[in-house]
């Protein structure tokens, strides 16, 4: 192997470990990083997308294996976890066949804002997160079936954010404490919504799978240190990453959109 082929290798390890761990230990944000790097290393659009949402599908199954581990007791809600199935993975399909034909600055601008607005928020409001809604209303649960139509197409169609916005959506709409949102975006966004995107963009563009097996060892390395993180930390530290998580993300993704 070329001196060059390693560098980039070890770069690809590098920045997938990093994105990884902050990513399971907020509830998202990898593609922040991992996604706008695999363009700078010279991968194109389509093909950039298409790799980064193979390897995150580790990040979701090195969460699931600490979570397995570690016998926690952050269970999944099986009406979440149904909607998120039903729902998401078609509108995940729906977006990815969009973004490939048609990538749009200005979503990419809109996602950012709104990130960084939802990270403010977070911020701000103490308290959040810290406990489960009891039982939740027909409508709230509607509520939160079209948060995740929406938030499944922005998976599709954006390399980054989804993550974040299905924490939120969770934690806001649907009532699951921080950390059990957390862990199910990791279950549903980070695995299974990312693996049908991942299945949908290698059906119609290529996947650079030269650097992939050193990704999926990152992102799975990355993910179960990250996880064992979240599972020590208090909810308000939970929250504060975040919140910081958040903010980031949308600055950088309405730099990467400019």
């Amino acid at each position: 192997m070329e001196l060059t082929a390693v560098v980039d290798q070890i770069l690809v390890f590098a920045f997938t470990f990093a994105a990884n761990l902050f990513a399971s230990v907020s509830g998202g944000g990898a593609g922040f990083v991992q996604f706008p790097m695999l363009i700078l290393m010279g991968l194109p659009f389509a093909t950039a997308l298409g790799t980064h949402k193979v390897a995150v599908v580790f990040l979701g199954i090195g969460a699931l294996a600490k979570k397995k581990s570690s016998h926690t007791q952050y269970g999944l809600d099986k009406h979440v976890a149904i909607a998120m199935m039903v729902l998401g993975c078609p509108a995940v399909v729906s977006g990815t066949l969009i973004v490939i034909n048609v990538p749009s600055q200005a979503a990419e601008i809109t996602v950012g804002m709104i990130t960084i607005a939802m990270g403010v928020y977070t911020l701000v409001k103490k308290g959040f997160g810290s406990t489960g809604l009891e039982h939740r209303s027909p409508l709230r649960f509607a509520l939160g079936c079209l948060c995740i139509i929406v938030i499944g197409m922005f998976s599709g169609s954006l390399s980054s954010g989804a993550g974040l916005f299905a924490t939120l959506a969770l934690t806001l709409v649907f009532g699951l404490e921080l950390k059990r949102a957390i862990l199910h975006t990791m279950v549903f966004v980070a695995t299974i919504w990312n693996a049908v995107g991942a299945i949908t963009v290698g059906a119609v563009t290529s996947i650079y799978w030269q650097w992939v097996p050193v990704m999926i060892i990152a992102a799975f390395m990355g993910s179960f240190l990250g996880t064992s993180l979240l599972f020590k930390l208090p909810v308000e530290k939970v929250r504060i990453i975040f919140s910081c998580v958040a903010i980031l993300s949308g600055v950088l993704l309405v730099y990467t959109a400019f």
